[in-house]
């Protein structure tokens, strides 16, 4: 029965790397955690029935600590074969395939696909580390730079139904879609991917995304701001490009006198400060006053100035 599909997208590789070698660090304390996660990593092998269990990899720690889960689980060393670039574990022995099936809760009748054994993964500690062996051999996630992905394959929809239960029992939400008739666990969004990645082990991943989701977040701030900085700016200096237009050709028809007495100043302040806000430009008078006060000021003066325009033009 081929289950697993190990391969992982090379745009993900360096990260799931990390995030593997994280889990395969993880201390094997309780024998049935470890027959739980050795569960995980049989049931998404290569092939895995009663004539032969193959698992291969291409990450030397994966490897390690299959051989380590199966000497702790079974008490038998298997040897790592190397298979091009790829390190593949195989056990062929009929008696030891029996023992393995039926700790596993399975009869040696053949079957095309395993269900998951509930029975097998009862406490929470023994879910995690299942899921972790499901991971370590068929899953992987984006780099924290890249869009928020995490995703396990499996060649077998059922037994992908079956796991997304389990995770829900653990108060994970993945989806489920099908590719290439192949069915797909997947996670988007950091916080669901930090939490799962939490429950397996790997906390420091964990850490790391959420650090990049903070970093992410400050940096889109900064630009949110400095964009609507540079637009009012934009703003400011078209409006003050049309005010002092509109009175450089007042003042060409009419000079100074145009205006009344009580505008003069704010004309001579507009004038000789073109890039000044409002805001800045209130503050220069000898009685600074209110924003409120100069705005109703300039559209006097621009409204005595498109007048006098106007009637130029008659």
């Amino acid at each position: 029965m081929c289950i697993g599909i190990i391969s992982v997208d090379k745009q993900n590789v360096s990260f799931s790397v990390k995030t593997k070698e994280e889990l395969c660090r993880v201390p094997i304390n309780k024998d049935c955690c470890a027959l739980a996660e050795l569960y995980g990593i049989f049931l998404y092998a290569n092939i895995f029935d009663l004539k032969q269990i193959r698992i291969r990899t291409e990450l030397a720690s994966v490897a390690k600590r299959i051989i380590m889960l199966i000497e702790k689980v079974f008490n038998v060393h298997i040897q790592i074969q190397n298979i091009g670039q790829r390190l593949s574990i195989e056990i062929n022995d009929n008696k030891l395939l029996e023992k393995i099936m039926t700790e596993f809760g399975y009869d040696t009748k053949p079957y095309i696909s395993y269900p998951l054994n509930r029975n097998m993964v009862e406490q929470d500690c023994c879910a995690a580390a299942f899921l972790r062996g499901v991971f370590l051999i068929s899953g992987s996630v984006a780099s924290p730079d890249k869009k928020s992905h995490l995703e396990i394959k499996c060649s077998h929809i059922a037994l992908c139904r079956q796991v997304i239960s389990l995770m829900l029992d653990l108060g994970i939400e993945p989806k489920m879609l099908t590719r290439q008739n192949s069915g797909v666990i997947y996670l988007k969004g950091t916080a669901a991917i930090e939490d799962f990645l939490t429950c397996m082990g790997a906390s420091l991943c964990a850490m790391e995304i959420m650090e990049a989701k903070v970093e992410k977040n400050l940096r889109n701030n900064i630009n949110r701001q400095v964009n609507c900085e540079t637009s009012n700016l934009v703003k400011t200096t078209d409006a003050s490009a049309k005010q002092i237009a509109a009175i450089e050709k007042a003042l060409l028809i009419g000079g100074i006198e145009i205006f009344p007495e009580n505008l003069r100043e704010t004309v001579d302040l507009r004038v000789a400060n073109p890039a000044s806000s409002l805001s800045e430009l209130a503050l220069m008078f000898d009685k600074p006053m209110t924003k409120s006060g100069l705005s109703h000021r300039l559209r006097k003066i621009m409204q005595i100035s498109q007048r006098l325009e106007q009637k130029g033009k008659e």
